[in-house]
Order: structure tokens, then sequence, then C-alpha cells
């Protein structure tokens, strides 16, 4: 003879889950917009072309992440060749790498964005 107990538990682990998924990717979506501005900052500029084709592929799903495009004709050529004599008559600021360079010497800040969103705001 002998004791049987069937234990069992009702979770809502899929609804939680699929609320810090949407947190997570609003919280990449609004980093690129960041790290956006901040490479617009240091984007060559002589008519404001260059700078005004900064975009953000907003993220739908964590996995395929937010991306920075810049959509000229002579953006990577640019953005590749960081020895060129980037003009700062306009912007200061001016340099190869940009987009680059503005995330990575600012990914503490954009990476604090993302925290904050997926804690909840």
């Amino acid at each position: 003879m002998g004791v049987r107990a069937t234990v069992t538990m009702t979770n809502n682990f899929g609804a939680i889950t699929d609320q810090i998924r949407h947190r997570l990717v609003e919280g990449e979506n609004k980093a690129a917009e960041r790290g956006m501005a901040l490479a617009v900052d240091r984007s060559p500029w002589d008519q404001g072309t260059l700078a005004a084709s900064h975009t953000v592929e907003r993220a739908t799903n964590p996995e395929d992440g937010a991306a920075i495009v810049v959509d000229t004709p002579y953006a990577t050529r640019l953005h590749e060749h960081p020895e060129y004599n980037f003009s700062t008559d306009s912007n200061p600021n001016a340099q190869g790498k940009w987009v680059e360079n503005a995330i990575v010497e600012n990914k503490a800040e954009l990476g604090d964005i993302i925290r904050q969103e997926v804690r909840g705001g």
C-alpha cells in the first residue's frame, strides 16, 4: 500500500516571457535611435545628404535586433576609410567609422537604455 500525491502548478511564464521579450525589442529600438543620433553627430557633412540618410530599421523580435542604416551610394566608402581627410568646417566631429565609433564608445549608455527598458522603464 502506498500514498501518491500529484502536484501541479499553474504558471504565467509564457506571458511574462512575452512581456520581457517585448520590452527587450523596445529597448533595442530606443538604443538604436540614440546610437543613430550619436552617429549623425560624427558623420561627414557637406550638404547634409549623408547625415539626413541615417535611419533606424526597428526590431520586431530580439533575435533580429535594430539596425542603424546610412543609405547613400557613398556611405560605405566614406565610413570604411577613416584615413580620408574629412573636412571639419561644417561638422567639427566629422570622422570615418562614425557609426561604429559612436556605438563602441557609447556602449555603456546604449546598454543602460536596453536594461532600463527590460526592467520596465
